[in-house]
């Protein structure tokens, strides 16, 4: 039996009380941090703050028309190289052009198609390395396409690579 007579207050009894106190002082500050930190905004579409949409898309292209949908460090925030367009489409010139490559060096465009990143950058580093001629690897990239695009230029493959190989044009020397 427990009887009242043998509780009394003491010093180490007040102290018991307040670190309850402070305990659910605590307990309730740690909950509402932890709700407020719930609170979400939609992350893109409709909705959503200006500053939080999408920002990792082509701006000079209609989104539904892309032709390449991913490229090496496109995570990172880096442009498609100028010239890959054109190694895409096997134009030496443009690419020539837009790369400001001068007449001094002939132009290669070395490509691989394959289902991934790393598929397709062994297939050009493999060509890269058999090649016989001496040659300066001026850039190479790859990308994803768009899936239609994919089916019907790169034979269903989704990865497409191009390595631009600049050799001395010893015709203009």
């Amino acid at each position: 039996m427990l009887h009242l007579s043998n509780l009394t207050l003491s010093p180490e009894s007040d102290n018991i009380e307040e670190m309850k106190i402070r305990f659910c002082l605590i307990l309730s500050l740690l909950f509402t941090i932890g709700l407020s930190s719930c609170a979400s905004v939609p992350a893109s579409g409709e909705g959503a703050a200006p500053d939080v949409q999408d920002t990792h898309k082509e701006k000079k292209q209609n989104p539904k028309k892309l032709l390449f949908e991913d490229w090496k460090y496109k995570g990172f925030g880096q442009e498609l190289p100028v010239w890959f367009e054109a190694a895409y489409k096997g134009n030496t010139e443009e690419v020539r052009k837009k790369a400001g490559i001068s007449n001094d060096y002939k132009i290669e465009i070395v490509t691989a198609q394959g289902i991934n990143s790393d598929q397709v950058n062994k297939s050009i580093w493999r060509y890269l390395i058999v090649k016989e001629e001496l040659f300066e690897l001026y850039d190479s990239c790859w990308v994803l396409l768009n899936d239609k695009e994919a089916e019907e230029k790169n034979k269903g493959y989704p990865y497409f690579a191009a390595a631009v190989l600049l050799i001395e044009n010893k015709d203009n020397k």
